[in-house]
């Protein structure tokens, strides 16, 4: 059974909002409500926040996304800065950097400080793998599949 999410932050992509097909965004819709109903908070890594906050981010998603708490934005420790190239290596191999460095920030800060990140976006989900060998206690999700995991302890 995967780790109860009522017990550990979770983090939502901003593509998770309005991302991924019509199942995807029904789920998303569905896990806020039962998720904060039944006591969960939804949280956003401040680079979520940062991409909500563009321009072009439709306005009924910052709606949504000014109830959740989200972080600041804080200095890494040497440690920190090489996990999160470790990260980066495993998003971006020898792609483009630049094009996911915001990425690779939400996945890294995710995991620091929380257990589930819940995402539609295509590129981190095939790499969910690789980052749950390196960082275990890490689950990269689909909205669908958090959805499940929340009935499981609700119901």
């Amino acid at each position: 059974m995967p780790p109860n999410p009522f017990y550990q932050p979770v983090y939502f992509d901003s593509c998770a909002f309005d991302g991924g097909d019509e199942a995807e965004q029904q789920a998303s819709i569905e896990d806020r409500e039962l998720f904060e109903k039944n006591g969960g908070n939804i949280n956003l890594v401040h680079s979520v926040k940062k991409e909500i906050d563009f321009p072009k981010t439709p306005q009924w998603v910052k709606d949504i996304a000014n109830d959740f708490i989200y972080m600041i934005k804080v200095q890494l420790t040497p440690q920190e800065e090489a996990e999160l190239r470790d990260v980066e290596t495993i998003i971006v191999g020898n792609g483009n950097l630049e094009k996911r460095k915001a990425d690779c920030r939400h996945v890294f800060e995710a995991q620091k400080y929380g257990r589930y990140f819940v995402t539609t976006d295509k590129d981190i989900l095939k790499h969910s793998d690789a980052i749950k060998k390196r960082f275990s206690t890490l689950f990269i999700i689909r909205p669908t599949e958090f959805l499940e995991i929340v009935k499981q302890y609700i119901y």
